[in-house]
């Protein structure tokens, strides 16, 4: 069975303007046509060998969208998917536009829904505000409210940057719980793809792994603490996993991903998944010429595949790749360039897999009670 990974930036158009974010553009030609949409749903689908297929609707902000374009898009994987195969798709907002409209369109076609969140208002509203410099955090809450007024219970995406490793784990996690919170993840903010340096005066935009995990371990302590295995946080999750031999679900701790996962441009120029931007080492053709067996022959495809599996081999003699599978390429490859503690023999993970191991989950024991 082969599974696909589609991060499809069907527009790069977005209504907020996050200081820490480089996906959004304005002007015209940053919104999929119609043509290339349909040439990008057949060419997907068609392939005997792809057995499950996930279509991640990203932007800029995808809501931006008329609700007609999600529609002619399950229109087009209705017709060309084959009975046996399944497709999952999900749509990543800021959740400022998501109506009662928008809600119970998801919600009636199966939509799993991200929602970018980054912690209290001191944390969200120092980078996540719109065009005119407005925060933006009630505004989202709103669109959760209306999502689960709908049924849906969006996971929630968080990027922490300063202003999130300032005011701790112990308050992301308390805003988590405040909020009923129940499928979270994180992105440890990075720099552009190609930034020449990030270090020397503003760091503001690149947290290093020595960081992040540090930030993880006093995450995973609050959530141990708290008892509630209903709060799934992915990466912490994950680790736990993978300690009890569960293959990791998330592409940054599977081990594999060139040539699994794929980013799709409004134009159709297809990349390695969504973190190394318009690096032209990580694109590997257009999917409006370019069917998948072509992509995945392209030479600067094997060219990371090959470089990627060497970086592994490296790392190989930590104690815990068995564990964390190397990590992610992206993390290492940001590392490399702007992180003065990058080992080649370390992904940074060691001491958060260490400490997960010395602290296991604690079980939750439910007590029986008896009525009087």
């Amino acid at each position: 069975m082969t599974a696909v990974e589609l991060i499809v930036k069907a527009t790069r158009l977005c209504n907020l303007r996050c200081s820490y974010c480089y996906d959004w553009r304005a002007g015209a030609g940053n919104t999929m046509s119609f043509e290339t949409l349909a040439r990008l749903l057949a060419r997907t689908l068609t392939p005997a060998d792809h057995d499950v297929v996930g279509f991640d609707w990203h932007g800029g902000e995808p809501t931006l969208l008329p609700l007609t374009f999600f529609k002619k898009a399950l229109h087009l994987q209705d017709r060309f998917r084959r009975p046996e195969q399944l497709v999952r798709n999900v749509i990543q907002t800021n959740a400022t536009l998501i109506t009662s409209e928008w809600a119970k369109f998801l919600a009636e076609n199966s939509f799993d829904v991200g929602i970018s969140i980054d912690g209290p208002a001191d944390v969200h509203d120092r980078y996540r505000v719109d065009r005119a410099g407005r925060p933006t955090l009630a505004r989202t809450l709103e669109g959760l409210a209306r999502l689960r007024d709908h049924g849906i219970e969006p996971g929630i995406g968080i990027v922490v940057d300063r202003a999130g490793l300032e005011a701790g784990p112990a308050a992301l996690f308390d805003f988590l719980v405040a909020h009923r919170a129940r499928l979270v993840g994180l992105n440890f903010v990075m720099p552009e793809a190609l930034a020449p340096d990030v270090g020397a005066v503003d760091r503001r935009h690149y947290v290093d792994p020595d960081e992040s995990a540090a930030f993880l371990v006093g995450l995973y302590d609050q959530w141990r603490s708290h008892g509630d295995p209903g709060i799934h946080i992915r990466e912490l999750a994950a680790l736990v996993d993978s300690l009890h031999g569960v293959r990791p679900g998330p592409c940054t701790l599977a081990g594999r991903c060139f040539g699994i996962v794929f980013r799709i441009e409004p134009n159709g120029d297809v990349y390695h998944c969504d973190y190394f931007g318009e690096d032209p080492r990580y694109r590997w053709g257009n999917i409006t010429t370019d069917d998948f067996a072509t992509l995945r022959q392209n030479p600067s495809l094997r060219i990371r595949t090959a470089t990627h599996a060497g970086e592994r081999n490296k790392l190989r003699s930590c104690p815990e790749f068995s564990v964390c599978h190397g990590w992610c390429p992206h993390v290492r490859a940001t590392a490399r360039e702007h992180h003065e503690g990058y080992r080649t023999d370390c992904c940074g993970l060691r001491d958060l897999i260490a400490h997960i191991r010395a602290n296991p989950p604690v079980p939750r024991v439910r007590t029986a009670t008896t009525s009087a």
